[in-house]
């Protein structure tokens, strides 16, 4: 017998990718989107407009929910304009899941315990040096306090092909698949352990199908400088360039501990070897 998911921004980012890791499952899917993708199933609400609580309201029952939609704070965007979006729509989402009886993950961010954090652990405390760590810790909280059965992932860096620019790994991806070398800027030796898109995609399926409990941190499995991601770009997709040095400040290191909970992600340099090889085939 298949089961019901709602899943929030699935055509996002992460959201598309997650769709792939379910198709051909037992998992029917109904997606809600600010905009159509034109996908089978799929509900055209804004967490800003009034009827998003109509249609959710709506809405047939699921066995659980995957809330990846929010409004992503590094456009200026204050805490009232991430109040709505990012907060209450999350409260309602967590409401309506524990009336039904779904069960809930929430895609949080690691940075809840400070951008400028260099050693992010289970027992870290938050720090609110950003509106957007904010209005997901608040969103957090309201989950934890609705009574739904739920998993918070704190989730660092994501990177892949055509992934968020604020990531400027993700820039130097998609500049190295257009024979652009990827421009390093001052040293380069901060370290950092980002997690694959589809490494994540991995997990969020693993937390769907086993229902795992609690707040988890999420990275990747291997930690990185900057400079050593450039140079396995230019090894693995421009084989004949190096990277461009500019010179530029050097920030902070920010390593995150993965929770033991849940499944570890490839390398870094796997990681593009199979993209790569994913582009290629989509090509052929």
């Amino acid at each position: 017998m298949r089961k019901r998911v709602l899943i929030t921004g699935a055509r996002g980012f992460i959201g598309s990718s997650f769709l792939r890791r379910l198709a051909d499952t037992k998992w029917e899917v109904i997606s809600l989107n600010r905009s159509s993708r034109m996908l089978k199933n799929e509900v055209v609400s804004d967490f800003c407009d009034e009827d998003f609580y109509v249609k959710l309201n709506s809405l047939p029952r699921v066995d659980a929910v995957v809330h990846l939609g929010a409004r992503i704070g590094w456009d200026g965007s204050s805490r009232s304009d991430l109040f709505v979006p990012n907060v209450l729509a999350t409260a309602e989402l967590a409401r309506w899941s524990n009336k039904v009886g779904a069960y809930l993950i929430f895609a949080s961010a690691a940075i809840i315990c400070g951008l400028g954090n260099p050693y992010i652990e289970s027992d870290s405390k938050p720090k609110f040096d950003s509106d957007y760590g904010y209005s997901k810790w608040l969103a957090e909280e309201l989950i934890k306090m609705s009574g739904v059965k739920y998993a918070i992932l704190r989730i660092g860096g994501v990177y892949g092909k055509n992934g968020p620019k604020h990531l400027s790994l993700n820039l130097s991806i998609d500049n190295a698949f257009n024979g652009i070398r990827p421009i390093q800027y001052g040293a380069g030796n901060q370290k950092r352990n980002y997690i694959y898109v589809e490494d994540l995609a991995d997990i969020l399926f693993y937390c769907l199908e086993n229902r795992r409990e609690g707040t988890h941190l999420v990275a990747g499995s291997n930690i990185n400088t900057i400079s050593e991601m450039l140079e396995i770009i230019c090894h693995i997709l421009l084989p004949d360039k190096t990277p461009e040095y500019k010179a530029g400040d050097n920030s902070h290191d920010q390593i995150i501990e993965h929770s033991k909970a849940l499944p570890k992600g490839r390398s870094f340099e796997d990681a593009l070897c199979d993209l790569k090889k994913d582009v290629e085939n989509v090509i052929l």
